[in-house]
């Protein structure tokens, strides 16, 4: 795998850090890229109303102001999926995660500065998903919420250090994000804006992409990070492995019960049921 993924062990953007010059944790080493990270999200966010309104016009400005406020919340999840899947590529090629056969104990007690630069960005992010989960409660529901706050432990918790190395393999589930977006936009934007075969090709991508990805990869990934974890148990607190075996186990089980929703509503599609834009806003509750 080393041949199909670059090794950077720098870490680009550690120079501008304000403060201070000689960081005693990675916290104090990568605080500014988790900050940068949170605030480049917020105005993303933030001003993807203004561009829709001027774009968009009626397309945007009809729809209802807790389905504008989901828009801004896709639309900020795509540039996500971009920023996760160059991240994702670059960091798969970390040496602690390929030679993890030789040694699983530096799979998750190694450390780069890219590895931690890659934590730093995706948990300012996370943390910008737990505050959208929050203030938009009504529309996002607990599940949302739950997998924030998760997703925002996993990977904060490469500052310790502790699965770092990991951060790349669980970024790929983002890949099955940009399916579940378009998707969201298919059904919420007006009749018209996607075309009929282009709603289904998404919905099979994405069911194919989320079943490989999340479910297959998924359990596949947790089970030989667990086998890794065995072989460090002594060097960590025990509650931090538990917590995190626990709380990836219960989102792969969300992940099944998302993929046995989107199988169903499939299955409804199949049968003529619903129609094609009626099953793609059946979908929307999935992430």
């Amino acid at each position: 795998m080393s041949l199909l993924f670059p090794t950077v062990i720098l870490d680009p953007f550690e120079k501008y850090r304000p403060f201070p010059e000689n960081p005693t944790n990675l916290i104090e080493a990568h605080w500014h890229e988790i900050a940068a990270s949170f605030a480049f999200y917020f105005v993303v966010q933030n001003f993807t109303r203004p561009v829709a309104k001027a774009f968009m016009k009626d397309k945007y400005t009809l729809l209802s102001k807790g389905v504008q406020a989901d828009f801004d919340v896709h639309v900020t999840s795509m540039v996500q999926c971009v920023v996760s899947i160059v991240l994702l590529v670059i960091h798969l090629g970390n040496p602690h995660f390929q030679n993890r056969l030789n040694d699983p104990v530096g799979s998750l007690l190694g450390t780069t500065p890219f590895g931690a630069m890659t934590c730093a960005v995706t948990t300012g992010y996370f943390i910008w998903d737990l505050y959208v989960c929050l203030r938009y409660y009504s529309i996002f529901g607990p599940g949302f919420l739950f997998h924030a706050i998760a997703a925002m432990f996993a990977f904060a918790c490469g500052f310790i250090p502790y699965c770092q190395p990991w951060a790349g393999a669980f970024l790929t589930f983002e890949l099955s994000t940009p399916f579940v977006n378009l998707n969201w936009f298919a059904s919420h934007l007006p009749a018209g804006t996607f075309s009929e075969k282009f709603i289904v090709i998404n919905g099979l991508s994405l069911i194919i992409v989320f079943f490989f990805v999340r479910i297959v990869w998924g359990l596949y990934a947790i089970s030989q990070m667990a086998v890794d974890m065995l072989s460090s148990l002594d060097q960590v607190n025990k509650l931090v492995p538990l917590v995190i075996l626990s709380t990836n186990s219960l989102l792969n089980v969300l992940n099944m019960y998302w993929f046995y929703k989107m199988i169903r509503i499939a299955k409804k599609k199949a049968r003529g049921v619903k129609s094609t834009r009626q099953a793609a806003k059946e979908a929307e509750k999935i992430e």
